[in-house]
C-alpha cells in the first residue's frame, strides 16, 4: 500500500516537471512564417524592418536551438552569437575570422558558466 502511495506521488512530480515541446513548437512555426511573410512582402526600405527581422531572427534561433540542445543557455548563447555574426554580414564586416571569434566567445563563455 505505502510504495503504491510512493508511486503514485512519484509519477505525480515527473509529470508536473515534465518538460511540454509542443507550445515551444507552434510558437517556432508561428515565428518562422511571420519571418517568411517579412522577406517575401515588406520592402527593406521601411525604417524599423531591419529591426524587426533581426528580433525575429533572434527569437527562432533561441527557441529552436533552446530546445533542440535542451538547454536555454546554451540556446540563447547560440542565438546572440549567430544574431551578432548577421549583423555583421548585413553591415559588411562578416568573415570567416568574426565567426570564429564569436564562436570562440560563445564557447568559452559557456564553459566559463557551466563551470561556475
Amino acid at each position: 500500500m505505502k510504495s503504491a502511495m510512493l508511486k503514485g506521488e512519484f509519477r505525480k512530480k515527473q509529470i508536473r516537471l515534465r518538460k511540454n515541446f509542443f507550445p515551444t513548437l507552434i510558437v517556432i512555426i508561428i515565428l518562422i512564417t511571420m519571418l517568411a511573410l517579412i522577406i517575401t512582402y515588406v520592402s527593406p526600405d521601411n525604417p524599423g524592418i531591419i529591426f524587426l527581422f533581426f528580433i525575429f531572427l533572434f527569437s527562432i534561433i533561441l527557441f529552436s536551438t533552446s530546445m533542440a540542445f535542451a538547454n536555454s543557455r546554451r540556446g540563447l548563447l547560440t542565438a546572440i552569437g549567430s544574431t551578432i555574426f548577421v549583423i555583421l554580414r548585413y553591415v559588411g564586416i562578416g568573415s570567416l575570422i568574426n565567426f570564429l571569434l564569436i564562436f570562440a566567445l560563445c564557447v568559452s563563455c559557456e564553459i566559463y558558466l557551466s563551470k561556475k
